[in-house]
C-alpha cells in the first residue's frame, strides 16, 4: 500500500500534460510563450526578432507551496522553484489546464487569465511582469495591484 502511495504520488508530479502555449499580436509584432516547468508556469516575451527572450513574468505555481519540500538549491537547471516567500495566496493554483488560459493583447502589454481573471501583465514599454501570485518585488517580477 505503502509503494502505491510513492508511485501515485511520483506520477502526479510527472505531468503529461504540461502548458505549453503562444500567441502573437499583429500589431505590435510580439510573440509571448506560456510553458509549465516541474513547478511553475512562466510567461515569456520574446525579442521582435524572434530569437530570443526580452523578458519574463511568474504566472503561478503548480506545487502547492505550503506543502512543497523542495529546497530551491535542489532544482535542475531549467526548473526552478520559487521560494515560498515570494508566493502569496493566489499564487498556487490547483489542476490548472491549457483552457483556462486566455491572453489578451493591449497597446503596450499583454494580459493572462486565469479562469477570466488577471493574473500577470507584461508590460512591453517597462519589461516587466507585474503578477497577482507575487507577494513583492523581487528577481520573478513586481505584484500585481488590484
Amino acid at each position: 500500500m505503502i509503494n502505491g502511495l510513492f508511485a501515485a504520488k511520483e506520477k502526479s508530479l510527472k505531468r503529461s500534460d504540461k502548458i505549453f502555449l503562444t500567441s502573437s499580436d499583429a500589431i505590435s509584432g510580439r510573440t509571448l510563450m506560456i510553458e509549465e516547468d516541474a513547478f511553475n508556469v512562466w510567461v515569456y516575451m520574446l525579442r521582435l526578432d524572434k530569437k530570443g527572450i526580452d523578458f519574463n513574468g511568474f504566472l503561478c505555481t503548480v506545487i502547492n507551496p505550503k506543502l512543497s519540500t523542495i529546497k530551491v538549491n535542489e532544482n535542475t537547471n531549467k526548473d526552478k522553484a520559487l521560494p515560498k516567500k515570494y508566493i502569496n495566496s493566489c499564487g498556487y493554483i490547483k489542476n490548472l489546464k491549457k483552457k483556462d488560459i486566455s491572453i489578451h493583447w493591449h497597446k503596450d502589454y499583454a494580459s493572462i487569465l486565469i479562469k477570466n481573471k488577471v493574473y500577470l501583465v507584461m508590460d512591453i514599454t517597462s519589461r516587466m511582469g507585474y503578477s497577482r501570485g507575487l507577494s513583492g518585488s523581487c528577481e520573478y517580477g513586481k505584484p500585481l495591484e488590484d
